[in-house]
């Protein structure tokens, strides 16, 4: 069932809304800019094949609010690689690439962290005319400060919109990456 377009108007607005009442706390309010990079697999529903091992490049940019020891709101863009040699791809090489916007939520208390959010942005093979969409990530790792700066391996999943004009596909990749942060404000 689809949820008619008057209802999702006004439902986004009212969870920002809200969501920034819970986060907006100045006093304690931390800014961070991180960037990531790594390396990334996986899997294109167009191609017929499962998880691909070959590895593509993952780079990623953001900026995070942290408004208390736990919770953080982060905002940026990521761009993931992968390369596919079964299924439909055998005997061509053909990589995946895709660049989304990112915006979600981050938990961290400590050394451990978590993020989930939603991408908007498209994933395909050279040529291919995406059509923009939603797609979702989840993240998990451990951060480690030394002063300003903070360091943050970690495993990120990432379910990509992949949908051109004649198709609707979709995108998964896992990525495994460093981020190397730096504090903005504290």
């Amino acid at each position: 069932m689809r949820t008619p377009l008057k209802c999702w108007s006004l439902t986004l607005p009212v969870f920002l809304l809200g969501l920034s009442g819970l986060l907006y706390n100045p006093v304690e309010a931390q800014i961070y800019a991180e960037v990531r990079g790594g390396t990334a697999v996986g899997s294109h529903t167009a191609t017929a094949a499962a998880m691909e091992l070959e590895p593509g490049l993952s780079v990623a940019g953001l900026i995070s609010l942290q408004t208390s020891g736990v919770l953080g709101l982060y905002a940026g863009f990521v761009r993931t690689q992968f390369g596919c040699t079964n299924g439909f791809c055998t005997d061509r090489d053909i990589t995946f690439a895709g660049n989304d916007a990112r915006l979600g939520l981050s938990l961290s208390r400590g050394g451990p962290w978590m993020q989930v959010g939603l991408l908007y942005g498209g994933t395909g093979a050279d040529g291919d005319k995406l059509n923009g969409g939603i797609g979702v990530e989840a993240g998990l790792g451990l951060a480690f400060s030394a002063g300003k700066l903070r360091f943050s391996p970690g495993l990120i999943y990432r379910r990509h919109n992949a949908s051109t004009a004649i198709r609707k596909d979709h995108a998964v990749s896992l990525s495994v990456d460093l981020g190397i942060g730096l504090q903005l404000r504290n």
